[in-house]
């Protein structure tokens, strides 16, 4: 794994952390990204660093896929910079000075060391070229909306149910949370759709900020897409943010399979081929195993990874109760013994109806053949010849 050539357009040799950053942007991040934001802090200033996502990953004892979505958070609120190879790892971080943020309320304004920020933000430099070889620096493509469940419909709340919710502390930090996270203002609709996860699915406001920042995190800011990601959890059982921490580790290690058994490199699944995992894992409940195996026999037969053909291999496995490759074994062994069956079967019923089946007539079959007997001819051959010759 190569090295990750980490920048920064701040003074180096120290450790810096503007006001900006802790009166804007600290609050709303957790804990483990606020610990890969300072340790890449801590290190942009050494020019021999080596630094990967592996290393990070032991260093924190998170998974590689941990770091990515605290690397793309950080992204998201344009703190940073990433760097991608063809194949889809990275190959640079550059940490960008910490300019205003999404949106700043009035409590902001008031909070400590605001103004003193507001004048590091006036006077600080504009940010340096960053140039990396062989580094395109790109933000990721927005992810299409997810198909909404038609088992979990948004109810529609009106204007007084939800000015009852706005009394709520927590709905109401939630509320600000996603404006400042997404950058826009709430409508109607959106305040239904948070209004949905604490009312209808019962999360908790820890669960549903943990919601936020995973889907964010991943490139996913629509709320049609947290949705889908909401009732997929709540059907899972998850309750808590360590729940869905777990879910989430195991999710990702079930994509990065699929994404090994079809070849795909240098891009993300898209919410299509994510739908597909997830009806896999959560509605099928099949292994890993038996996923990638299904995806080996999509490639050798359809040649493409084609997700399509791997669900119909996988619903037939799951109509058969299979749950381990020896029940593949065996579901392929009656198949064979079965075909060569039919096959028998076919080639006895072509047999027969060669054999018993009438000879098309001719004019040979119409004619009357003779019989003729060899010994009463050679009698009268022998007769006539003696005849002729006392003549």
């Amino acid at each position: 794994m190569n090295n990750i050539a980490l920048h920064t357009d701040m003074p180096r040799n120290l450790t810096m952390i503007p006001n900006a950053f802790l009166d804007h942007y600290m609050a709303g991040a957790n804990g483990e990204f606020l610990k890969i934001y300072l340790y890449l802090l801590r290190w942009a200033g050494c020019a021999h660093a080596e630094i990967t996502t592996n290393s990070m990953a032991d260093f924190f004892n998170m998974t590689e896929n941990d770091i990515k979505r605290a690397l793309r958070f950080w992204e998201q609120e344009q703190l940073l910079r990433i760097g991608w190879a063809p194949d889809g790892s990275i190959t640079a971080i550059c940490l960008c000075p910490v300019t205003a943020p999404y949106r700043e309320n009035a409590s902001r304004r008031e909070a400590p060391g605001y103004h003193e920020a507001a004048a590091y933000q006036e006077t600080a430099p504009a940010p340096a070229e960053f140039d990396a070889p062989e580094t395109v620096f790109a933000e990721e493509p927005e992810a299409a909306p997810a198909p909404e469940s038609q088992d979990h419909p948004v109810p529609a709340y009106s204007v007084t149910d939800l000015q009852h919710f706005m009394d709520n502390d927590e709905v109401k930090n939630l509320f600000l949370m996603f404006q400042e996270l997404t950058g826009k203002p709430l409508n109607q609709n959106d305040m239904n759709t948070i209004v949905f996860f604490y009312d209808e699915l019962g999360m908790s406001g820890d669960l549903i900020e943990h919601l936020f920042e995973y889907c964010i995190s991943g490139g996913h800011r629509k709320l049609s897409y947290m949705q889908a990601v909401a009732i997929g959890w709540t059907e899972s059982g998850i309750r808590t943010v360590a729940d869905a921490k777990t879910y989430c580790a195991a999710f990702n290690k079930q994509n990065t399979a699929v994404m090994n058994a079809f070849g795909i490199k240098g891009r993300y699944l898209s919410d299509n081929e994510l739908s597909y995992i997830r009806r896999w894992t959560q509605e099928y409940r099949l292994s890993q195993e038996l996923i990638v195996e299904a995806c080996r026999r999509t490639i050798l037969t359809a040649h493409s990874a084609s997700f399509q053909y791997a669900d119909s291999i996988l619903e037939r496995w799951k109509n058969n109760q299979v749950r381990t490759l020896d029940d593949v074994t065996r579901l392929d062994a009656a198949f064979e013994k079965s075909r060569a069956a039919r096959t028998k079967k076919a080639q006895e019923n072509k047999s027969a109806k060669n054999t018993s089946g009438k000879k098309p007539a001719s004019r040979f079959h119409n004619f009357n053949q003779r019989t003729y007997d060899y010994s009463d001819m050679e009698v009268e051959f022998v007769k006539k010849l003696h005849s002729g010759s006392h003549q």
